[in-house]
């Protein structure tokens, strides 16, 4: 039984995504406390579930967490309930995450923080358009299918490592042609210069290439793009019944079996405008297709004006962060100020932009009347805001909370306008894109049988003859497996796990999982060497530190053996 649920600031469902376990328990429970009757057929009603039963049955779960927070500062991070169901919390820009399942209260904390990851990066600062945006709540709802299948299998989605792929020089060499060249066409025939181009054979990574001012792609976001490309082939599948107000998706049992989807055709592209980076997310259009099957071809341009995109995504940050302080019982005036700071400064470079006819794209009526809107109420507000922090009159906060939400929903029609609107990326990048695609899978169709070899297995313990892997097996005789991770660059390094036999398979699979989930438990208390062993295997875990030039540091963390 498994279920996460999203609700906004008013307690509504904004997303809900549950099996039919989770259905015909929750139907059991209105059932026996008299808020629904029970049908004729109630087994084939097993795959539908009433929003306002939800509501009936969470209401008070959810008003007591908002109670907790905002009052005592001291919300719920867990619950266990009788049966053994744990049920775990998180916030994210004033929604509350819910996630029940029957597993361990720290890997459903983990599916939360990596559902909400996904969120920022579907939706930017703007949750609600999962309630709104059918594609986008279909492609949250995959991605968290595909992690959740591809972290129980591929070695690389559970580390939270890239996997390079080990190919030879011949072949790195004519990937980073491909990828060059079709950079150099995307900058000659669209306007855009920040341009990635990444080739990947499923979740390993092949070659990168990035022109010159474009951003950094970071690990995580090659990771998230691998998970995107197998979330992305099933969206257009999705029934068109369904309404596009219809929140809650219901999976069927066999809804983690990905393996029979219809690949996308090799000649179609999917766009997307999604969010990416580390420290700060950037506006970025993504471009798949397919080389051949299992090898996805990214295109990837920033978009829009970054310091347009960002005061947009700071604004609606701090709105939240505003609307959390004042609902609280004592007021942080000095927290207050921050955030305010934040949005005055943000809300002064939308307005300018556009106030001085030097707006970063050319605007359309509707666009402009949102940014009239925009500055008509900011003025006001503005001023009861220094009129506060001048005589700390805590009462007329009461008053400004109208105006605050005015103001974030004419912000939220700029993000979706402006930011995640598929119509932004014009029919000349569309045309560049496709001439690119074609370009790259022709310099690259004599190696398609081969990276459909490698889309199976990268290498195992026993390509010793073709592999630089005699030092680890000369120094550990009777290695059957490693995993080499570099945090700084966050690379990985692991032989695959293939045996003739299929319960070899299964229980060496099994051991290495549980192997990582055991050091990662010494780590987290603060353990930097930890060995151990079983009936079957010995196990060693070791962390150490370097600086830029390879050598040894001391560990800037206190070290228990």
């Amino acid at each position: 039984m498994r279920c996460l649920m999203v609700f906004d600031n008013l307690n509504d469902i904004v997303f809900m995504k549950c099996n039919t376990k989770f259905c015909i328990h929750i139907r059991k429970i209105g059932i026996s406390q008299d808020l629904i009757k029970p049908t004729e057929n109630e087994k084939e009603d097993c795959d539908k579930i009433d929003p306002d039963l939800i509501l009936q049955i969470f209401s008070p779960m959810v008003t007591s967490q908002r109670i907790m927070n905002c009052h005592f500062s001291n919300r719920y991070s867990s619950m266990q309930c009788q049966n053994g169901t744990n049920i775990v919390f998180d916030e994210y820009l004033g929604h509350l995450f819910i996630y029940i399942g029957d597993k361990e209260v720290s890997w459903q904390q983990k599916v939360l923080s990596v559902s909400i990851l996904f969120i920022k990066r579907i939706c930017g600062s703007d949750v609600s358009l999962l309630k709104y945006s059918r594609r986008r709540r279909f492609l949250v709802s995959k991605l968290l299918d595909v992690w959740l299948k591809r972290s129980n299998k591929e070695q690389c989605v559970l580390i939270e490592a890239v996997e390079q792929l080990t190919v030879s020089a011949e072949l790195s060499t004519a990937a980073l042609t491909a990828a060059k060249t079709a950079a150099e066409k995307m900058k000659t025939k669209s306007a855009f210069s920040r341009v990635h181009i990444l080739i990947m054979v499923r979740q390993k990574f092949l070659t990168l290439y990035s022109s010159r001012n474009a951003t950094d792609l970071c690990a995580g976001d090659t990771l998230f793009l691998a998970l995107l490309a197998e979330a992305i082939q099933t969206v257009d599948s999705e029934p068109k019944d369904k309404s596009d107000l219809d929140v809650i998706i219901v999976e069927k049992d066999n809804s983690l079996q990905l393996e029979n989807d219809v690949p996308l055709p090799r000649n179609k592209i999917n766009s997307l405008l999604i969010l990416l980076g580390q420290h700060g997310l950037k506006l970025n259009a993504v471009h798949l297709s397919y080389i051949t099957d299992g090898v996805p071809l990214f295109i990837i341009h920033e978009i829009g004006n970054d310091v347009f995109n960002s005061s947009v995504i700071d604004s609606l940050t701090s709105f939240c962060t505003i609307q959390e302080i004042q609902i609280r019982g004592n007021v942080d005036r000095e927290a207050l100020k921050i955030a305010y700071d934040t949005v005055d400064s943000s809300m002064k470079k939308i307005i300018d932009l556009f106030k001085k006819k030097n707006a970063p794209f050319a605007p359309t009526r509707s666009v402009l009347a949102i940014i009239t809107t925009l500055a008509t109420r900011w003025e006001p507000l503005k001023k009861k805001y220094l009129d506060y922090f001048k005589n700390n009159d805590s009462s007329s906060l009461i008053a400004i909370e109208s105006s605050n939400m005015n103001i974030v929903c004419s912000l939220k029609d700029l993000h979706h306008h402006c930011m995640l609107n598929e119509s932004l990326i014009d029919s000349y990048t569309k045309e560049a894109v496709s001439e690119a695609s074609a370009m790259v899978a022709v310099m690259l169709r004599d190696y398609t049988s081969f990276f459909e070899v490698k889309a199976m297995n990268n290498f195992t313990m026993r390509s010793r003859s073709t592999l630089n892997i005699n030092k680890y097996l000369e120094e550990f005789p009777g290695l059957v497996h490693f995993i080499y991770v570099d945090r700084m660059s966050h690379r990985m390094i692991a032989p695959g796990l293939e045996f003739a036999s299929q319960e070899t398979l299964e229980l060496t699979k099994k051991k290495v999982w549980s192997m990582i989930e055991f050091s990662r438990q010494h780590l987290r208390d603060g353990h930097f060497i930890v060995l151990w062993k079983d009936n079957t295997f010995t196990y060693s875990y070791f962390l150490w530190f370097e600086d830029q030039s390879g050598s040894d540091i001391q560990s800037p963390f206190d070290c228990k053996l």
